[in-house]
């Protein structure tokens, strides 16, 4: 059982990690194509996706929540769009319908204050936590009031996605490999011999189909996980045949060549992984510092930038100036 210091940890690292899922547009889509309703997906013009304005967020929510937001366009013709603000939760916590409800009034202050059309948000609480979860929304927490009060008591809908009700194998039916393969890995992060049987399948099943940034982004998050047993591991690799194992050393290679994971090659050889969590800490500032200057380039704003990373805006201005980006 993880003391509250390693549960913070786990939750930063599995956080971190979506970010990133989620800056790949592609895999952005194919999310929203999953999990959004059949009505709103049957509007929506998810050529238009981009990462939205956030910079009403207050200090308190921007040190406390991890919020990814996301504009598009609707495909009837109209001027509207649609916002979608997707909180990403993998601990339960029974109150956040009124964090929700935080956001939604910022973020209609927000449009109201730069006199933008209304835009209508939908929120999703994306849940891969182990506990069960039964989302309850506001009006479920005034229930034992007298009818009188109903009216006065704000309703929104939330759209709730416990990812542990998915089946492995539905997971891998989705199109975009790369989000197919997180949402594999963050279903089973808490399970170690699932875990690396499933990193070990989406390697000899998937590694032709993904970027060689995904996975890099794969093998770091997966070997961040502290209670795999570095035993096991060892021998699974072992086990595989020449041309995976080959394939997987690669990319070990790879990693150690950029600063990921200082003695893994040799950790794997002794069955042990001595000098990792050095190496996977360099592996996470290089990898933030690579979503920097992609999001940068792709002309996503500053404030979008500090949301995705989780960076401070300073170190993010002095990571595009070491790159003479600006």
């Amino acid at each position: 059982m993880f003391d509250n210091n390693m549960s913070k940890k786990v939750h930063q690292i599995n956080d971190k990690f979506f970010k990133i899922v989620m800056a790949d547009k592609a895999a952005a889509v194919a999310f929203f194509e999953t999990y959004l309703s059949s009505e709103i997906k049957e509007i929506v013009d998810f050529d238009s996706l981009k990462p939205a304005d956030t910079s009403y967020l207050n200090k308190d929510l921007e040190a406390s929540f991890s919020d990814i937001v996301f504009e598009l366009n609707t495909s009837l013709g109209l001027k509207t769009q649609v916002s979608i603000l997707l909180e990403h939760k993998s601990y339960v916590d029974k109150y956040t319908a009124f964090q929700v409800l935080e956001y939604l009034a910022l973020a209609y202050k927000k449009q109201l204050a730069n006199k933008l059309n209304l835009m209508p948000i939908i929120p999703l609480v994306f849940y891969h936590g182990q506990a069960k979860w039964e989302y309850k929304e506001l009006q479920h927490f005034f229930k034992e009031h007298t009818e009188v009060f109903k009216p006065y008591i704000p309703q929104h809908h939330t759209q709730f996605i416990d990812l542990k009700k998915y089946e492995d194998s539905q997971l891998l039916q989705i199109r975009n490999v790369f989000l197919a393969s997180a949402l594999l890995l963050q279903k089973n992060y808490t399970k170690p011999n699932e875990l690396i049987n499933s990193l070990l399948n989406i390697h000899s099943s998937f590694e032709e189909y993904l970027e060689n940034a995904q996975l890099q982004s794969i093998f770091v998050y997966v070997f961040q996980n502290e209670k795999l047993d570095n035993n096991v591991i060892t021998e699974k690799i072992k086990a595989l045949p020449a041309s995976q194992k080959d394939n997987i050393m690669s990319i070990y290679d790879q990693l150690i060549e950029q600063g990921h994971s200082k003695g893994l090659i040799e950790g794997i050889e002794k069955g042990r992984f001595e000098g990792i969590e050095e190496g996977i800490e360099k592996g996470i500032e290089k990898e933030a510092e690579k979503v920097i200057i992609n999001a940068f380039k792709n002309q996503l704003s500053l404030e979008t930038i500090r949301l995705i990373t989780g960076e401070t805006s300073e170190k993010i201005n002095a990571i595009l100036k070491k790159n003479g980006l600006i």
